[in-house]
C-alpha cells in the first residue's frame, strides 16, 4: 500500500468553507472518503469548533442558497448531495455523495480519473490549509495526477507537494471512535476552556458548575464519564496487543542505552 500526501493553501474569498476556517482559527475538520466509481465519490467530514462557526459550516455545506466550493478554474457539473449526520453545540458531522465526477477537475475527480480505484482520502482542514493523505494500491499515474491538480486549481489556491512512499501506519485517531453524549462533550469542552485541566487548576468543579448553571454533582458525573470513555478509547488498541498485567507494563525496564 502506498501513500501520497499534499496540501492546498487557500487565500480568503476563494472557497466558502475554507473562509469559515480562516475566520475561526479554532475550527478544525477531519474527513475520510473514497471514489465508488470513476464518476462517484462519498465523504464523511467531522467539524469541531464554536457553535457560531458550525452554523456557518452547516449553511455552506447543506444550505441550498449558498455557493458551493469550487477549487478549479473550470466549471463543475457534478451533482452534490449533502446530509447532516450529527449536530451538537461543539461538533458537526456531514455525509456527502457526489455524482458525475467526470464533469469536474477537482482533486477527488482527478484522482478517480487517473489513479487506480480503491484509493482512500483522508483530509484535515486547519485555518487556510487543507492537508490531504491518499492511500492507494500503487503509484501508477501519480505524476499525471499531480500535474493535473496543479493545472486546474483556481487562482488563490496553492499546491504544496508532500511525499510518496510506503504506508507504515494507519493515520486514524482512535479517540474519533469514542462515543460521548452531547452533554458530556460540551461539559468537557467547557472544563478545558475554563482551565479545569491546567496545572494548577484555574477553576474547581464547584466554580465550573456555577458558570454552567448546573449542579456540581452533574458536572462531576459528566466529566468522570467522559474521561473514562476517552481513556478506554485511547488504550483499547494497545491493550489488545499487550496482554501483560498493568504492574508488569508499568515496571518494565527501559531499553539499555548503547554508545554510538
Amino acid at each position: 500500500m502506498r501513500e501520497l500526501t499534499f496540501a492546498l493553501e487557500f487565500k480568503s474569498g476563494v472557497d466558502p468553507l475554507m473562509d469559515v476556517c480562516l475566520e475561526f482559527p479554532q475550527l478544525r475538520a477531519d474527513s475520510i472518503g473514497s471514489a465508488v466509481r470513476r464518476d462517484r465519490f462519498w465523504n464523511v467530514e467531522r467539524f469541531v469548533g464554536p457553535d457560531d462557526a458550525l452554523e456557518r459550516v452547516e449553511r455552506v455545506r447543506c444550505g441550498t442558497d449558498t455557493p458551493q466550493a469550487e477549487m478549479t478554474a473550470t466549471a463543475c457539473g457534478a451533482d452534490r448531495h449533502h446530509e447532516l449526520l450529527e449536530r451538537s453545540p461543539s461538533s458537526l458531522v456531514t455525509y456527502s455523495f457526489v455524482e458525475r465526477l467526470h464533469t469536474c477537475n477537482s482533486v477527488v475527480a482527478l484522482a478517480a480519473r487517473h489513479l487506480d480505484l480503491g484509493h482512500v482520502f483522508q483530509a484535515q482542514r486547519r485555518e487556510e490549509c487543507q492537508e490531504w493523505r491518499l492511500l492507494m494500491r500503487s503509484e501508477a499515474n501519480v505524476d499525471v495526477f499531480y500535474e493535473a491538480v496543479g493545472e486546474h486549481l483556481r487562482d488563490g489556491i496553492t499546491l504544496h507537494i508532500g511525499h510518496l512512499g510506503e504506508v507504515n501506519r494507519w493515520d486514524f485517531d482512535s479517540l474519533a471512535t469514542v462515543s460521548l453524549s452531547s452533554k458530556e462533550r460540551d461539559t468537557l469542552r467547557a472544563a478545558i476552556e475554563y482551565g479545569y485541566y491546567e496545572t494548577p487548576r484555574e477553576v474547581t468543579v464547584s466554580e465550573l458548575a456555577d458558570r454552567l448553571n448546573i449542579p456540581q454533582s452533574t458536572v462531576s458525573y459528566r466529566l468522570r464519564q467522559a474521561e473514562a470513555a476517552l481513556a478506554e478509547g485511547y488504550f483499547r488498541e494497545s491493550a489488545q496487543n499487550d496482554t501483560r498485567p498493568p504492574e508488569e507494563r508499568i515496571n518494565e525496564d527501559p531499553p539499555e542505552q548503547t554508545d554510538a
